[in-house]
């Protein structure tokens, strides 16, 4: 599962990549075969993005099967489910889904067991946060049905405590929860805004867990931290465990804290990393039996240039580390990433003691090259757990001929690597003078290899 932080996050510049300067610098790497990895099948356009890169599909197991959940510019949501054919043959269908309240840009949370989907939302007002989780059904079969619109109320005191009437509540931002059994966890993270004589400032905050034990007919919440800002919250549970996981800002580390899932309140919130990406950094996580893997995207090596026409340029690296339920502290964390000099939004799946970590990226490219840039897919996979790991590989080579793919999403299922990705080329007109900066949508294609012996 993939994280994407809320608040604060900016789009990143086409100009930045197209119009900037064409001087080329390149960074040293260590360059190895850059040749694509010829185990993949050929790769089938599934659905399409928004606007170029904007608008993936999100992978999550559902029973013993993948489905692909695509929110839209009107917030309607496209639903595929896997269908295997015949052999190792796998095609996608489309099913339909029902309407939804409308919402906020959200990541669906999926029940893997019961084939539960609830998708979350929030509005501040008169002191108060109105938060709904939508509840849909679907079926082994495909279909999908909506089950219950869930609403409760919860007032600024309970995040914040005492406060003046200078401080004012604002909307929620949610991530990726968990449901198990009539346990839902439906992480959050907000923050108040305290008009002053200086202006307005953004804080206090309050960041944590919605919790229901009664299958979202009531709620409570269980703060986790108020102290900083934490963005783009997931949680992931092991076979002992709650894991959530969080950004904080504005100082960009990657933090986590824990709790059985027995009974009892959440550890103290501690770093995963202090060196996580900044402007458009990026992190996944998923848990397997009793250990939660994470991989993320990492500044330690970068050379972070300031662009006025856009976020910060990084050429940061993919980065992994594991706990189990009986470890004390992180694994030491490792560098998937080493040859590949620009490195985007990962993803991650595992399924026993094998994982696959896929990014998009490049070797070697100018200063300016951002994510929109020409980018092909790479993947790591490691078959004991994360011990040990598999050198890059590419899936596609496209990026030779200016092709831009990116926003990977990949499930392990059953020994068969699932890959989703976006590509294509970049278009941009003069139009009066000015350059547009909108584009078609893309084609997202799904491609299908076993897991490497």
């Amino acid at each position: 599962m993939q994280a994407i932080p809320m608040k604060h996050m900016k789009s990143t510049s086409l100009l930045a990549g197209f119009l900037a300067s064409a001087v080329v610098l390149s960074f040293g790497c260590s360059k190895q075969a850059d040749q694509p990895d010829q185990g993949w099948t050929p790769p089938v356009a599934v659905t399409s993005s928004i606007d170029s890169l904007a608008g993936g599909v999100a992978l999550r197991k559902c029973f013993d099967g993948i489905i692909a959940l695509q929110t839209m510019r009107d917030m309607s949501v496209r639903c595929f489910v896997l269908r295997k054919i015949v052999g190792n043959s796998n095609s996608w269908v489309a099913v339909p889904f029902p309407n939804l309240p409308q919402l906020s840009w959200v990541i669906p949370t999926v029940g893997q067991s019961d084939g539960r989907i609830f998708f979350p939302r929030s509005r501040a007002t008169n002191n108060q946060l109105m938060v709904g989780a939508f509840f849909t059904d679907i079926a082994k079969d495909g279909k999908v049905k909506s089950e219950a619109d869930r609403k409760w109320v919860v007032d600024r005191k309970t995040f914040f405590g005492e406060t003046g009437t200078n401080v004012s509540l604002n909307e929620a931002g949610f991530g990726t929860g968990n449901i198990h059994d009539e346990d839902i966890c439906l992480p959050y993270c907000l923050y108040g805004t305290t008009l002053t004589l200086d202006g307005r400032v953004d804080g206090p905050f309050s960041s944590g867990v919605f919790h229901s034990s009664d299958s979202g007919v009531t709620w409570h919440e269980e703060q986790i931290e108020s102290n900083f800002e934490l963005l783009g919250p997931m949680v992931c549970k092991t076979e002992g465990y709650y894991y959530y996981l969080a950004i904080k800002y504005p100082v960009y580390e990657l933090w986590f804290s824990r709790k059985s899932t027995g009974s009892g309140s959440w550890d103290e919130p501690k770093p995963v990393t202090k060196t996580f990406a900044m402007e458009l950094g990026n992190y996944a996580a998923m848990a397997e039996d009793d250990t939660v893997h994470v991989c993320w995207m990492d500044r330690r090596h970068n050379k972070w240039r300031f662009d006025l026409s856009g976020p910060a340029i990084e050429n940061d690296d993919i980065y992994y580390c594991h706990q189990k339920d009986s470890d004390s502290k992180w694994s030491k964390d490792v560098d998937l990433s080493k040859g590949v000099l620009y490195c985007y939004a990962p993803s991650i799946s595992a399924e026993g003691d094998k994982i696959v970590i896929v990014w998009a990226g490049i070797q070697t490219a100018g200063k300016w090259h951002t994510d929109y840039d020409p980018n092909d897919i790479y993947y790591v996979t490691s078959k004991d757990g994360g011990n040990t790991w598999t050198k890059p590989l590419k899936v596609t080579d496209g990026a030779k001929d200016g092709m831009t793919a990116g926003h990977p999403q990949v499930m392990l299922l059953n020994g068969v690597i699932h890959l989703f990705y976006i590509q294509g080329k970049m278009d941009l007109q003069q139009v009066g003078g000015l350059t547009k900066l909108n584009q078609p949508p893309w084609p997202i294609y799904y491609t299908q290899r076993p897991f490497p012996n």
